[in-house]
């Protein structure tokens, strides 16, 4: 008997135990009707941000470059979709004109996607072509890209000037408050009026040469007046030009710093002040604990300043051209032009682009049988466009090198 329950249980030690399995249930996820609400609501106030940078920044991005290839003029070939459905399908419009048709030397028609970056670096003007001046001809391109970076002087000039008013005004004294707004008013004040009011300053009998008690013509519009340095046969462009730049330059800096001295006081308050208090118990004196505590603690707001000056630097447009308007413009092969004496780059952009009421200038732009000499071209205002791109993209990318091999 004792040997049958001994098998028994041995057999039963044997056989596999065999449990059910059970699966876990996963507990059902309570929505958050609040925070529902909250994302349904940023998404809403972000929604118009999103459409608006899609719509004019991407697709419109895209659109120039392939523009930029093409013969487009809204006078001339009218719906922009249209045309950049025949870029793909070979189609003529009713014009018979194709989308990259070029002239060859021959007379003959081709086809030449690279015509407008060719005429961009080879398209020249007279800088003054009144009969009262001395000049040469000089390429656009050339002239208005010599100007932009001139004006780029003004970014370091500026950001020195700001950081010592900001460190001034972020010291314990009274009235700082009231010296921070008046810094700033110039940020706010429209550009127009900074404008006229700069022109006042620097008339033949303006507040400058009242003060200097002399008669510096510190700028002129080039209608029928003596330019400096065509009396003693030097071209103006190097003589009243300069001095012409050198008076935006000044209302830049000026207008400016207001912006820039913010962003340092702000970054003065997030300086460590126990590190500064352990430098001064060291016996480090203020030029020592300036360069070596603040300068580091203030570098991320300094290379945020230089980026976005140099990218906004680079698109000066509308102070060099209300300061000198295009319809006075100093010289030059045709009416409206930008003023090579000060225009900046964007100026050739907003020309070529946008303007349908003047001629191509000095390079006839040839498209057949039609006569171009009142229309714009969008196509070469967009190439215009995406050089000032490449331009712009590769001095941000040299900036942000610099800090990555700065930072190792």
């Amino acid at each position: 008997m004792m040997e049958e329950n001994m098998a028994a249980v041995e057999q039963a030690s044997s056989e596999p135990i065999v449990t059910e399995a059970t699966v876990p249930q996963k507990p059902k996820r309570h929505i958050n009707q609040q925070k529902l609400q909250d994302n349904l609501w940023g998404w809403a106030f972000c929604l118009p941000l999103i459409v608006g940078t899609v719509l004019f920044i991407y697709i419109a991005l895209v659109m120039a470059i392939l523009l930029s290839f093409t013969t487009y003029s809204s006078t001339i070939n009218g719906d922009v979709w249209a045309f950049l459905g025949r870029m793909f399908s070979g189609e003529v419009d009713k014009n018979g004109l194709t989308v990259f048709m070029d002239i060859g030397p021959d007379g003959a028609m081709r086809s030449d996607p690279w015509r407008w970056y060719r005429f961009i670096f080879t398209d020249k003007m007279y800088a003054s072509g009144d009969s009262v001046t001395v000049g040469s001809e000089i390429s656009t391109m050339g002239a208005t890209l010599f100007n932009t970076v001139f004006y780029a002087i003004g970014i370091p000039i500026g950001m020195i000037l700001s950081m010592f008013f900001a460190v001034c005004m972020s010291r314990d004294i009274k009235g700082g408050n009231f010296f921070r707004v008046l810094y700033y008013l110039p940020c706010v004040a429209s550009t127009v009026s900074i404008v006229y009011t700069f022109r006042n300053l620097f008339n033949a009998s303006g507040v400058i040469n009242t003060l200097l008690n002399t008669t510096v013509p510190w700028f002129k519009t080039g209608d029928g007046e003596q330019l400096l340095g065509a009396e003693r046969g030097v071209d103006p462009y190097w003589v009243q030009g300069t001095i012409n730049k050198c008076i935006i330059l000044i209302m830049m800096i000026w207008k400016g710093l207001g912006g820039t001295i913010i962003l340092y006081i702000a970054g003065l308050s997030g300086v460590n002040a126990s590190t500064k208090e352990a430098a001064e118990i060291d016996g480090a004196n203020g030029w020592q604990i300036f360069w070596k505590i603040t300068m580091p603690d203030l570098y991320p707001v300094i290379f945020y300043n230089i980026v976005t000056s140099v990218i906004g630097g680079m698109q000066i447009y509308a102070e060099p051209e209300l300061f000198f308007p295009t319809s006075n413009a100093i010289g030059g092969s045709y009416q409206g032009k930008p003023n090579l004496f000060t225009s900046g780059y964007v100026a050739l952009i907003w020309f070529w682009g946008l303007n349908a009421t003047t001629s191509p200038g000095s390079q006839t732009i040839n498209l057949g049988n039609l006569q171009t000499s009142s229309t714009s071209f969008q196509s070469l205002g967009a190439a215009y466009g995406m050089v000032l791109a490449i331009i712009i993209l590769v001095m941000t990318l040299f900036q942000f090198w610099l800090d990555k091999r700065n930072n190792r």
